[in-house]
Order: structure tokens, then sequence, then C-alpha cells
């Protein structure tokens, strides 16, 4: 399956250059970020905090509404979801771990995330988001890649995914809590 990206015209390759341009200009921004601080942006500490909080929020949302696309097809048994659910399940791996970039990005240095895993505090937000959506992203990751197989062979996923598939469903909601 590689093989198929690594293939294309040239305006493909350009559409990839320029993406890897906007990747490196946005490393580029981010470890100046760090280095000097938020006052780079010329944003308020409020103004940075509802751009990073709200982006936050919307990339939750889609990340549990890959729930939305596995009920049909694992609950009610209608298989014509079955590429979609391998969709849905990568779509909320990749918001997931852009959601985890943000707490990155809020705590304003990347090192302090360690001191949240360190010496955790109970009734920290920043601690319940990091437990939460790394547990969904492990749940995504492994139920996606047992259905991609699965969908790859044309044969049904094992029946020990069934058991993750149901924990993901209320996982789903915690992330919203």
């Amino acid at each position: 399956m590689l093989q198929e990206a690594l293939r294309g015209g040239k305006r493909y390759w350009m559409l990839l250059g320029t993406w890897a341009l906007l990747i490196v200009v946005g490393l580029v921004a981010f470890f100046r970020q760090l280095r000097e601080g938020l006052q780079i942006t010329g944003m308020s500490q409020d103004v940075s905090w509802g751009l990073y909080i709200s982006q936050f929020t919307f990339l939750v949302g889609v990340a549990a509404s890959a729930v939305m696309v596995v009920l049909p097809y694992y609950l009610h048994n209608v298989k014509a979801f079955g590429k979609m659910v391998i969709l849905g399940e990568f779509l909320a791996v990749s918001a997931v771990l852009m959601c985890m970039l943000f707490i990155f990005v809020d705590l304003g240095r990347p090192m302090r995330v360690m001191n949240v895993m360190l010496h955790p505090t109970l009734n920290s937000v920043m601690f319940w988001d990091s437990i939460v959506l790394t547990g969904y992203l492990v749940l995504n990751l492994v139920i996606g890649a047992v259905t991609f197989d699965a969908e790859r062979k044309e044969a049904l996923p094992p029946k020990w995914v069934k058991p993750l598939i149901y924990l993901s469903i209320p996982w789903a909601v915690s992330i919203h809590t």
C-alpha cells in the first residue's frame, strides 16, 4: 500500500512538497515559540488560551465522532459501514494526536508533560485529559488496525476486539468530560 503513495504526477509531488514546506514552517514557528514563549504571537494570554482550547474542543468532537460510525457496524450489524469504520477509527487517531499536541502547547513547554505524569494532581484537568486521550488513542489504534487487517483479508474481525469496541463507546463520551 505504501508503494501507491510513492507514485504520482508532477502536481502530486508539488502538493507533497507544499505540505512538507508547511510542516517545516510550523516546526520552525513551534521551536521559536518554545525558545521565546507565547509573546512572539502578539496575543494576550486569554486570546492564545482561547484559540488553543477552541481547537482542542473541536478536535475532541471529531475524535469522538468515530463512535457514530462504529455503532451501526458493530451493534446493529450494518456491514455496509465496514470500510467507513476503518476511516472513522483512523480519523479519531489523528484527531486525538492533534488534541494531545494542543495539551503540549497549552502547557507552555513539552518538558512539562513529564511533570503531569510523574507528579499527578488528581484534580488537574491536564492530568485527566492526558490519561483519557491516551487511552482512547490506544483503543482506536488497536481497533482500527485489527479491523483494517480483517477487511484486507475479507474476514470478520476476531472476537477479542468486540469488548474493546464496546469499551470505546463510553470512552468516547469520557473524552468530552
